[in-house]
């Protein structure tokens, strides 16, 4: 169950991303198309690996497959951070994060032919993690309408990329078992299954962030020198940011990875500890930045968020023990 743990890392990084996208979104990086952008340029890092021979040969319906998964993954992420840019973070984030798993369960059945379903006992965890998710966010559970089409898009690509990177890691040929992998003195051997699907991936992010150069106004930004803004640019909270980001993205991916496929949408329905993790932060945050997160604190709101997270953390223990 070594996914299960991994999962609960990645939401909990989320958590801590999703605050930071709310101020850079509300300030210097106002446009989701340039965000988006700068997020999917920043997967270029994965070609690093490139060098070290971690290159699969994936026959070409795996590597449009990977492909995919990126673009969805980067859309998925304008989408969201339209959603982001325009309603409240404490609405838009459990708002998504509560449909991707039902997105998620029926797009692994329909891409299994029925095969990957969870058994009873999973399936009672399933349900308690995504009841936890909605309950917590139950009193903020409304969006404007003009907001609807962005939540709904957001969490169909989310859950797409999950299902579709998946199939990669499902797919990909195995490595060879005496294939070594040593990256600046770290050996990397054990992980290169994983590695050569996220590789993939990236390919993938990559080329969805180029997709957003059509726009003028990321063009200017991007290219200009003199003639914009400083600000208009990534700063550290950005790239902060964004290594938390990335670093749970690849926690989520190697949770994928390892998990069977029946259990993928359980990763997506973990993502009510995103919300624990905002509420426990959105405490402590709410004195210096009152306009992200509006955490009630009245004692109808505590109960009802102590149940919430007495649900998530029964779901999580049904699939740990399992």
């Amino acid at each position: 169950m070594l996914w299960l743990f991994i999962a609960v890392g990645s939401y909990v990084l989320l958590a801590v991303t999703a605050l930071i996208d709310k101020i850079l979104l509300n300030g210097p990086m106002s446009n989701p198309k340039l965000y988006a952008f700068y997020v999917g340029i920043l997967s270029s890092v994965a070609f690093l690996f490139l060098p070290f021979g971690i290159w699969a040969n994936p026959s070409l319906m795996v590597f449009l497959t990977g492909i995919a998964a990126g673009f969805a993954q980067i859309y998925g992420s304008f989408f969201y951070l339209s959603a982001l840019r325009r309603f409240e973070a404490s609405r838009t984030v459990p708002m998504i994060g509560s449909l991707v798993p039902v997105f998620g369960f029926l797009l692994t059945v329909a891409v299994s032919g029925g095969a990957a379903v969870l058994g009873a006992k999973e399936m009672v965890g399933f349900f308690l993690l995504i009841a936890g998710g909605w309950m917590i966010m139950a009193k903020d559970f409304s969006i404007k309408k003009s907001g609807l089409p962005l939540v709904l898009l957001a969490s169909l690509l989310f859950a797409s990329a999950v299902v579709l990177s998946k199939l990669v890691y499902m797919q990909l040929p195995v490595a060879d078992a005496a294939a070594r992998l040593v990256v600046f003195g770290v050996d990397f051997s054990s992980y290169i299954d994983f590695l050569r699907g996220f590789l993939l991936m990236a390919f993938g992010s990559v080329a969805a962030a180029l997709t957003f150069l059509l726009s003028p106004h990321v063009r200017k930004v991007v290219f200009a020198r003199r003639s914009v803004k400083k600000e208009a640019r990534p700063n550290i909270l950005f790239f902060s940011g964004q290594a938390m980001g990335g670093l749970a993205f690849m926690l989520q991916s190697f949770a994928v990875s390892l998990a069977p496929q029946a259990s993928v949408p359980v990763i997506n329905a973990m993502a009510g500890i995103q919300y624990v993790a905002l509420f426990i932060c959105s405490i402590f945050l709410s004195a210096f930045f009152p306009g992200i997160l509006k955490e009630k604190t009245d004692p109808a709101s505590i109960i009802q968020k102590s149940i919430a997270i007495a649900l998530i953390m029964a779901g999580l223990v049904i699939f740990a023990l399992n």
